[in-house]
């Protein structure tokens, strides 16, 4: 007999919750070529993981947070929603379940039963909720412990970096000033080193609730890989919170904080120049007296995320 929508979710709660502090077997498994199922042409499994690693980005980002998106539309049901996930969720969690994943592929399968036996709307939301936040966990993990290092063998010639254009915008040129608003401190471990910040509480009102109200948490500190120096980790919520503030990122000053909830729900610290000039949204700026510190936190996150794989952990509270 298949047990309960709401047992369901609890395994998926608990599952999540233990690997805010512990990397999953998943992970493990696949980064050491332990799968059950030995995929990998002619006996290597580095594709397997490439894939793998960038199939979970997506399906974490960019199909499971749309999803809870569209559930919570008032003008869709449920039933209709049943449809939508059974079309866009099995090509995802089918390859993932083969490529390392079996307890993820398990998970998603049961979840496609439950929501076509008819649950309420509430029950929809909140069980494509938290397998939303189990599956960014998985792919903070997935990332932390990605090979970036390899990138060091597909570098731009010097004379490259040196013609490129600067940034579109100095440090600080177009501001966003955070003046008011709730009070946090962010300190990294075991590195020793804590800043205070003021969210945007009057900016961005609810997405900074949302914030909040998940406090306290530590979760692993991880590296931009394309943006420019800017440090992100995974949140352990989800927010749909509506944005009334985004800044290009280009434009950021040292010490802002952005919340990215379209690429799985990540908590941004900036902490020198960048060039991407995407709009993101603002959650708060960094106490201008402990901006300095930032750069001593940025090249240790660096060495973790591309080199030595040490497991640095930002704790974010309030204040």
């Amino acid at each position: 007999m298949q047990r309960s929508l709401s047992d369901f979710i609890d395994e998926v709660k608990t599952l999540t919750h233990r690997m805010m502090s512990e990397e999953p077997k998943e992970i493990a498994d696949l980064r050491l070529g332990e799968m059950d199922i030995p995929a990998g042409s002619y006996g290597q499994y580095f594709g397997t993981w490439d894939i793998a690693h960038g199939m979970l980005r997506d399906y974490s980002m960019y199909t499971m947070y749309p999803l809870v998106v569209l559930a919570e539309d008032q003008d869709v049901e449920p039933r209709t929603m049943s449809k939508v996930v059974d079309a866009l969720d099995q090509s995802y969690s089918n390859y993932l379940r083969y490529s390392g994943f079996p307890k993820m592929g398990k998970l998603a399968l049961e979840l496609r039963a439950h929501l076509k036996a008819n649950p309420t709307k509430e029950e929809v939301v909140a069980a494509l909720r938290a397998f939303t936040e189990y599956t960014n966990k998985l792919q903070a993990w997935s990332f932390h412990y990605f090979p970036w290092g390899l990138g060091k063998y597909f570098r731009y010639p010097e004379e490259r970096l040196q013609s490129a254009p600067p940034p579109v915008s100095d440090l600080g040129a177009t501001r966003a000033h955070i003046k008011t608003g709730q009070r946090i401190r962010i300190s990294w471990e075991p590195l020793g080193i804590t800043v205070n910040a003021t969210l945007a509480s009057n900016e961005n009102p609810e997405l900074c609730a949302d914030l909040v109200a998940a406090l306290p948490f530590s979760t692993i500190q991880d590296h931009a890989v394309v943006t420019g120096e800017s440090m992100y980790a995974w949140s352990p919520f989800v927010s749909t919170a509506p944005i009334r503030l985004r800044e290009r990122i280009c434009d950021a000053p040292i010490g802002r904080l952005r919340f990215s909830q379209s690429t799985g729900q990540k908590f941004i610290v900036q902490y020198g120049p960048t060039t991407e000039d995407l709009a993101q949204p603002v959650l708060g700026e960094i106490d201008e007296a402990d901006v300095a510190k930032l750069a001593e936190v940025g090249k240790a996150v660096w060495e973790s995320t591309f080199e030595s794989k040490a497991l640095i952990w930002m704790k974010v509270e309030l204040a």
